[in-house]
């Protein structure tokens, strides 16, 4: 049974998202929130692919809306470091969006919160040299509860899953894993009790049409092995074809 929902995962249910939003809502940075009793911060997460993410960025920019990107120094799907990412991602700040960093606790094993604030600052120096712009929020990757109980700000950042954005008043929508759960982003903006939310989209999950949630991911894994391939095509003094 196809699952059915009132918020599909189309490119063009996205664009009439963001316009949504507009009509109700003033649309943010995060350093700004306490400043209003009434808003949207519309935050990406990087969690797959570069390229899918700059769909949702140049979407974001064509609506007149500036947005917040999530980085991870240290994904398993896409090199932060390749010439490619630091190129696409320095066009979202040209764009008028911010960067913020998306904290790995994973990568640094079972002593990281003795250290994370530490750990934070270091990271958070990187992005900011790399793309020579201020981060001012980080966001952990793949929280669970153990991690979710550090809601300090850190090293500076606001921290988006402190006490005012979690169980907060601020509500938060996710469509991580391309799924919804108890409420979609549409649901959010069109109920009359929304004065504070944070909406976090991801990479991939949004296409020009519905397709099965494995597809999505499976097309944009191919997409990136594809341009490997051919970024060695290129590279290559010499190819032989027929070496076994």
């Amino acid at each position: 049974m196809k699952l059915k929902t009132n918020c599909p995962f189309t490119l063009a249910e996205y664009k009439n998202l963001i316009r949504l939003a507009k009509t109700r809502f003033p649309i943010i940075a995060y350093q700004k929130y306490k400043c209003y009793n009434s808003f949207i911060i519309w935050r990406h997460d990087v969690e797959y692919c570069v390229d899918e993410m700059n769909k949702l960025a140049e979407i974001d920019a064509a609506e007149g809306i500036r947005s917040t990107f999530f980085i991870q120094l240290h994904s398993y799907f896409y090199n932060f470091w390749s010439n490619e990412t630091v190129k696409t991602i320095k066009c979202w700040i040209k764009w008028g969006h911010a960067i913020g960093l998306h904290f790995d606790c994973g990568y640094y094993g079972q002593k990281v919160f003795g250290r994370i604030a530490e750990l934070i600052l270091f990271e958070k120096n990187i992005l900011e040299k790399i793309y020579g712009t201020g981060v001012h929020a980080f966001a952990f990757h793949n929280p669970n509860n153990k991690i979710l109980r550090h809601q300090d700000n850190y090293a500076g950042l606001i921290n988006t899953y402190n006490k005012d954005f979690f169980k907060g008043e601020i509500i938060y929508v996710s469509d991580s894993n391309g799924r919804w759960r108890d409420k979609t982003i549409r649901d959010i903006l069109e109920s009359p009790e929304t004065a504070k939310a944070q909406i976090n989209t991801h990479d991939t999950w949004w296409t020009n049409q519905r397709i099965p949630q494995i597809a999505k991911i499976e097309r944009a894994f191919r997409r990136q092995a594809e341009r490997q391939i051919e970024n060695y095509k290129e590279m290559a003094i010499v190819i032989v074809k027929d070496i076994v």
